[in-house]
């Protein structure tokens, strides 16, 4: 029989959830694994806070630092959260002491995970962080172990559920994105801090930035992200995507091209037929692309107290049954500094509304525009139904492929038309 000694840092509903799941499923872990996991300290800001686990059942620290210096401990739990603070202090001090760190904190990773993980390997020491990434899906295990000698291609997805929550609400219930916000925030899917997180797209490129490393090599850098959230998508461009063949969803994809890395989170139009359209609610969902498989589609619970609970004790399991750990899935010193791919030279297909006066000559005007700019037009929509007959009438076009910063420049030139009444929305279109 293996015991774990584990403490506990930060008594959020993850925190809550493990502590829960560890005591109801003690003996079903050793009859499994033969694996005994003890809870021998917790700590968070306050003792007295209503949670769902008596507290009073285990030893408990005011400070979660002088847990990390208890001699019997194995492994320190981080799900505090802060990006830097106290949780980066508390897994610093419990590598320095010889201790073994399980954390779900992906600012954290992404921002100034470098440092630490050299520290761990130096320690030869686990800092594992399935729990950061997607909740309960495996999706950093299956990229480390079960694809670990695949050469990945690319890999995007859905990967903040807050955010597809909205989209999807949107889309079913035909509101707009403040009204659905407000219950989001109600439902407590989301804070007003956190939605900053979330709504910007920063929460995606926090995850983003952890798998990019671990499926390309390259060394954390959250600064080589281009981030676009969500909060200016319109109910109107959900109906008209729908209208082509649609959904949009908060994308975030990491490649590289041209030998530099590519990480961009974005609102996209996403096929009916591509799974990732289906992903609805809170869900998140990754494909992968490699050199054996053309894809690999992982879906699944990406948040809640239950879920990335599940990935802290798969996290556990590891360390009980290893000695060894490769923690970013390549070897520290090999990891590359890869240069940022500029964002403007992208190029894929695009959607465009177009707000424009009701006269004669208006099309012709915008398409001689972008054949001017050698931009192909796939489809050009007008929608009688859609007109508002005392305002500007809605142009629906998208594009074949062209590059991001031609049809940039282009667009330039149309917003200055007498016609064009209002901003013009683009958005990409996401590959089948």
């Amino acid at each position: 029989m293996k015991v774990l000694n584990i403490c506990i840092a930060g008594l959020g509903n993850v925190g809550s959830s493990l502590i829960k799941s560890i005591e109801e499923n003690s003996k079903f872990f050793l009859d499994k694994s033969s694996i005994e996991i003890k809870i021998i300290g917790i700590s968070a800001k306050s003792k007295n806070k209503k949670r769902s686990i008596n507290t009073n059942n285990y030893n408990w620290f005011d400070n979660p630092i002088d847990m990390t210096r208890l001699e019997e401990c194995d492994v320190i739990v981080e799900l505090i959260g802060e990006e830097k603070g106290i949780s980066y202090e508390l897994i610093e001090s419990a590598l320095n002491n010889e201790k073994h760190i399980v954390t779900g904190n992906k600012a954290l990773i992404a921002n100034h995970g470098n440092d630490l993980f050299k520290l761990a390997k130096s320690k030869s020491l686990a800092l594992l962080f399935e729990a950061a990434v997607a909740g309960g899906i495996p999706v950093i295990k299956t990229i480390k172990n079960a694809i670990a000698l695949n050469k990945i291609y690319k890999i995007s997805g859905i990967l903040n559920g807050t955010t597809n929550y909205i989209l999807t609400k949107m889309d079913e219930d035909n509101m707009s994105f403040d009204d659905v916000l407000k219950i989001a925030m109600d439902n407590g899917f989301t804070s007003e801090h956190e939605s900053k997180l979330d709504i910007g797209g920063y929460d995606a490129a926090h995850k983003l930035t952890i798998l990019s490393t671990i499926c390309f090599g390259s060394i954390l850098d959250f600064s080589q992200n281009y981030i676009e959230g969500i909060s200016n998508i319109k109910i109107e461009d959900i109906n008209f995507a729908k209208k082509l063949g649609y959904k949009i969803k908060l994308i975030s994809e990491s490649s590289i091209i041209d030998n530099q890395i590519s990480n961009i989170t974005t609102p996209k139009l996403v096929p009916f037929i591509n799974p990732l359209a289906s992903v609805g609610n809170a869900l998140n969902a990754i494909n992968i692309e490699t050199d054996h498989l053309d894809t690999l589609f992982l879906e699944g619970q990406g948040a809640g107290g239950e879920p990335t609970a599940s990935s802290v004790l798969s996290d556990l399991f590891d360390i009980a049954q290893n000695k060894n750990f490769q923690n970013l899935g390549y070897k520290i010193e090999s990891l590359k500094k890869f240069t940022m791919y500029d964002f403007d030279n992208i190029v894929c297909r695009y959607y465009l509304r177009i707000m424009t006066v009701d006269e004669p000559g208006v099309l012709s005007s915008i398409t001689n525009n972008f054949t001017n700019s050698n931009i192909s037009v796939e489809k050009i929509l007008q929608l009688p139904e859609d007109i508002n007959k005392n305002g500007p009438i809605p142009i629906i076009i998208t594009t074949h492929k062209v590059q991001k910063k031609i049809l940039i420049n282009a667009i330039k030139g149309i917003e200055k038309l007498d016609f064009v009444k209002e901003k013009i929305t683009i958005l990409p279109i996401h590959d089948i």
